[in-house]
């Protein structure tokens, strides 16, 4: 396992439950994985990928915020997976390095334990998307990587690790305008999505959820807010809603 290296400002710009200034936000992250920790037990869910309607939502904050939270303060074994081939963001969100990840496990140009990286807290390991393997590709070349997430691809690499972490978490691509949400459907045991709140129209977002089209969807989670709390406009207060997806 790789050792974690910080890049502290966007470390504390993106992963903000480390920063112990903002007691509020934790709180409310806190929350979140209770809520999702309750559906998972009792409908035995263990992966659960989180996605967006659109680019720019939030998900990438969400995931990875809720699994420093779920390490650390609930103490579960977490990975946290970047698998938005499109626009991988966990790396530059943990501020870790990016050379190996994803796509060279399931191209079988290392082993999952060479590639994973031990996060910032106890219990949490990340696995990037391989920066190396697709800086520099061009748009066609990489909506051929949709490959990662085949029966061979990245459900090869779940089944491989499904009983080393008592959760994993996937930061999947957003749904529209073509990504295909059966393949992420298959290879997870439930899906988040995460709406930002007054920016996505209503029509995508009624698309969205039409293309999910998924008993896997345990709930979505209605990003930046605003609040009527001191601190004014909470850019990272999550309210989660099961019914309403």
């Amino acid at each position: 396992m790789k050792s974690f290296i910080s890049k502290e400002d966007d470390l504390n710009r993106d992963v903000v439950v480390l920063n112990e200034a903002v007691p509020f936000v934790t709180d409310r992250y806190r929350l979140l994985f209770a809520k999702i920790d309750l559906i998972c037990r009792k409908e035995e869910k263990k992966i659960v990928a989180f996605t967006s309607a659109i680019k720019g939502e939030g998900k990438t904050t969400t995931t990875s915020n809720l699994a420093v939270v779920s390490a650390r303060d609930f103490g579960k074994r977490v990975l946290v997976i970047d698998g938005d081939y499109k626009n991988p963001s966990l790396a530059k969100s943990f501020g870790v390095q990016d050379n190996i990840g994803l796509v060279n496990v399931v191209e079988k140009e290392c082993s999952f334990s060479s590639a994973v990286i031990e996060g910032p807290v106890k219990n949490l390991s990340l696995l990037t998307m391989g920066r190396q393997s697709i800086q520099g590709r061009s748009q066609s070349e990489l909506n051929g990587y949709t490959h990662i997430w085949t029966e061979n691809g990245i459900i090869s690499v779940l089944n491989e690790v499904r009983g080393l972490f008592d959760y994993i978490w996937v930061d999947a691509p957003p749904i529209l305008p073509l990504f295909d949400m059966s393949m992420i459907s298959e290879a997870v045991d439930g899906i988040v999505l995460v709406v930002k709140t007054g920016e996505t129209p209503e029509a995508v977002l009624t698309q969205a959820v039409k293309t999910l089209g998924s008993k896997k969807v345990i709930g979505s989670v209605l990003n930046r807010a605003k609040t009527s709390w001191k601190y004014g406009y909470d850019r990272y207060r999550y309210e989660y809603d099961q019914d309403n997806h």
